[in-house]
């Protein structure tokens, strides 16, 4: 089920999809967003400078605004918060991972 359907028919968002290098700072479209919904791939997050750079914008307003990322939108959101990604050898093909608290030590299993 496509996610920009899911958000307006079953959660009745408002939802503006702009190209993925749109200029948030700049905005040229004068679009008034509440939150950033970064959707999925496919691609290489680092081929997207002009989004990383929206991302970093967006992440420094005051007060905050609400940015969710999934799949390739999670990578990009890391990459402006100042993460490093790189790509699994056998990419990750579903639930269930282990994840260890580094903290801790102690290991556990995503749902």
């Amino acid at each position: 089920y496509n996610i920009i359907r899911y958000l307006v028919e079953t959660h009745s968002v408002q939802l503006t999809v702009v190209p993925f290098n749109y200029d948030l700072e700049a905005n040229p479209e004068n679009i008034e967003w509440q939150g950033l919904f970064l959707s999925n791939g496919p691609g290489d997050p680092t081929m997207c400078p002009q989004t990383i750079a929206s991302i970093q914008y967006a992440l420094s307003l005051v007060p905050p605004r609400p940015i969710f990322g999934i799949c390739l939108g999670n990578q990009l959101l890391a990459l402006a918060a100042g993460a490093k990604t790189y790509k699994l050898k056998y990419g990750n093909r579903g639930m269930n991972q282990p994840c260890i608290d580094l903290r801790t030590g102690r290991c556990y299993i995503t749902p």
